[in-house]
């Protein structure tokens, strides 16, 4: 499905009107129109307006842009040393990983692999925190 039909769907099926969603985005209500109607394909959103849109609309990119996605089970997850490691420093610097944060990282694959040392996870973790603060503003 396109994204435009995608935009669409979701934004009826939640209830909210252009001027909602385009406020909650933080882009132009003029801009968000254009997307619906772009049947083609030819606007190209960039990735922080795609994420913006998603948060709108309380979905993920996958569906917004209708990608497959996988449901991961709720199993123990086995953590790497490394990153075992890096939950002792946080807690030695009394800012514990929330156990949640904990499996997100020890499932976590960037081109296959993981980071290989505390010092890696740590960057990981501080530029996905950034992240997310930054999209809760």
């Amino acid at each position: 499905m396109s994204l435009a039909k995608t935009l669409r769907k979701l934004r009826d099926a939640k209830g909210m009107s252009l001027d909602d969603v385009a406020a909650k985005a933080k882009i132009s209500k003029t801009y968000l129109w254009e997307l619906e109607q772009d049947t083609s394909g030819e606007k190209k959103p960039s990735a922080a307006v795609l994420l913006r849109i998603a948060n709108a609309l309380s979905t993920t990119l996958a569906t917004l842009l209708s990608l497959e996605t996988v449901q991961v089970q709720d199993q123990p997850v086995e953590l790497p040393r490394s990153l075992r490691d890096f939950q002792e420093r946080m807690a030695k610097q009394k800012t514990p990983l929330a156990a949640a944060d904990l499996r997100d990282l020890a499932v976590m694959k960037f081109r296959g692999s993981q980071p290989q040392t505390a010092d890696d996870w740590h960057q990981l973790y501080l530029f996905l925190m950034n992240t997310v603060r930054k999209r809760e503003k």
